[in-house]
C-alpha cells in the first residue's frame, strides 16, 4: 500500500510540498479574484469524468479572456501524476487558474503568465453516506451573485457568506433564491421530485454549470425513464415536493427533507434519491474501477 502525502500540490506542472509552494502577492488571483476553478471528485485513485470537467474548466478559462498555457491532455496528465504522487484513494482534486502575477491595476496586464495550482481534497464518503441515509437539512439565502455564474470564478465571497450562514444554523448549505426563485445551492444543482416528474432550474447564466447534473439529465435520468422539467419554482413549490435534493460532484445526490423551518414528505427520505444515488455509484464504478 502506497504512503499518503496529503501536503503534496502542483504548481505549474511541478509537484511539491505545500509549504514550499509560491504564490506571488501580485498574482491577479490573489489580489482581484482573477482566475477560474474546477473541481473533479475522484473515485479509487482515478479522476471521474475528467474531460467534461476540464472542459468545464477551459469554457470559464475562455470566458474570462485568460490566455492559454496548458493543453487539456496536459490537465490530464497532471491529476494522475498528482494523484499518483498524494496515494489519494478517494479525494477531489482542486484546480484554479490565475491571470498571473502584474503590477497592480484592475485592467489586464498585456503580458502576464497564467498561474496554475492543483491540490488533492480528501473527502469522508462515509460521513455523506451517513447524511444521505436521514436526509439533510437547508436554509434559503437571498442570490445576490453576479449575473454570470456558469463562469466558475474564484470571486465566491456570496457562496462562503451563505455557507456560513449555513454552518451557523447547523443546516447543510444554503439555497439561492433569485427574484422569488431557487436557482441552486453553495456548491450543488436542486431538484425536486413532483407528480412523476423531477424539477430544476433552467441550466442558464445563473448557476454552475455541474458535471454531475449533465450526468443526471443525460443519461441517469433516461436510464431510469425519468422525465425532466427545467423550470423555475419558489419555495413554496419545493415544500410540496415528493422529495428534493441536492446534485453535485461533492454531495453526489443528498436528499433535502427540510427547508428553512418546513418539512419535505413529513421529513422522511424517499426511495427515488436513494436509486439515483445507487446508479450514479454504479456509473463511477464503471468508469473508475479498483485497481
Amino acid at each position: 500500500m502506497s504512503e499518503i502525502k496529503e501536503n503534496l500540490v502542483l504548481v505549474n506542472g511541478e509537484i511539491m510540498p505545500m509549504e514550499e509552494a509560491y504564490i506571488d502577492v501580485n498574482d491577479r488571483g490573489h489580489n482581484f479574484g482573477d482566475g477560474v476553478f474546477e473541481i473533479v471528485p475522484v473515485y479509487n485513485g482515478r479522476a471521474f469524468a475528467l474531460l467534461p470537467h476540464m472542459n468545464n474548466l477551459f469554457d470559464s478559462v475562455i470566458a474570462m479572456k485568460i490566455p492559454g498555457v496548458y493543453m487539456i491532455e496536459e490537465l490530464v496528465e497532471f491529476h494522475e501524476s498528482l494523484l499518483a504522487a498524494t496515494g489519494l484513494e478517494n479525494c477531489e482534486i482542486y484546480t484554479q487558474v490565475t491571470r498571473g502575477s502584474a503590477p497592480y491595476g484592475l485592467a489586464y496586464p498585456e503580458m502576464s503568465v497564467p498561474q496554475l495550482t492543483m491540490m488533492a481534497v480528501p473527502v469522508d464518503r462515509d460521513a455523506l453516506a451517513a447524511k444521505r441515509a436521514k436526509g439533510v437539512n437547508v436554509i434559503t439565502e437571498v442570490d445576490e451573485r453576479w449575473a454570470k455564474c456558469d463562469v466558475n470564478t474564484l470571486n465566491r465571497l456570496p457562496e462562503v457568506l451563505a455557507k456560513q450562514k449555513a454552518t451557523v444554523s447547523r443546516a447543510f448549505d444554503a439555497l439561492f433564491v433569485r427574484d422569488g426563485k431557487i436557482t441552486e445551492s453553495t456548491e450543488a444543482s436542486f431538484f425536486i421530485y413532483k407528480d412523476g416528474i423531477l424539477w430544476t432550474h433552467p441550466e442558464n447564466k445563473y448557476i454552475h454549470k455541474n458535471i454531475t447534473r449533465r450526468l443526471l439529465v443525460e443519461r441517469l435520468a433516461k436510464d431510469m425513464d425519468l422525465q425532466i422539467m427545467e423550470r423555475a419554482f419558489d419555495k413554496d413549490f419545493a415544500l410540496k415536493a415528493d422529495e428534493a435534493f441536492l446534485c453535485g460532484p461533492r454531495c453526489e445526490f443528498m436528499p433535502v427533507t427540510k427547508i428553512d423551518r418546513s418539512f419535505i414528505n413529513e421529513g422522511k427520505v424517499g426511495t427515488l434519491v436513494p436509486e439515483l444515488q445507487a446508479a450514479y455509484e454504479a456509473f463511477v464504478a464503471r468508469e473508475c474501477p479498483a485497481k
